[in-house]
């Protein structure tokens, strides 16, 4: 905020950092999981391909890193960018 941007424009940029990552980790962890069926398999009971644990697995880490990206975000778009400077 002290080079000029806006609140708005830190919450956005903190955002979309943290949505590049979770997505990659999400896919990554996706295909893993479809690859490696074979041998989770022998550790389960049942198939592990189980579309309802993958959406709450997926919502739960979407929910989890939003909310652990907002209040970061929330705090340095508040600060005033003068004060940040002189504590420096």
């Amino acid at each position: 905020m002290a080079l000029g941007s806006t609140p708005t424009g830190v919450l956005r940029l903190v955002f979309a950092s943290t949505a590049r990552e979770v997505i990659g980790g999400l896919v990554g962890g996706i295909l893993l999981s479809l690859f490696l069926e074979g041998v989770l398999k022998k550790w389960a009971e049942n198939s592990v391909q189980n579309p309802i644990v993958f959406a709450a697995a997926t919502l739960l880490l979407v929910l989890t890193s939003a909310l652990a990206a907002f209040i970061p975000a929330r705090r340095a778009s508040s600060v005033d960018p003068m004060v940040a400077l002189r504590y420096e």
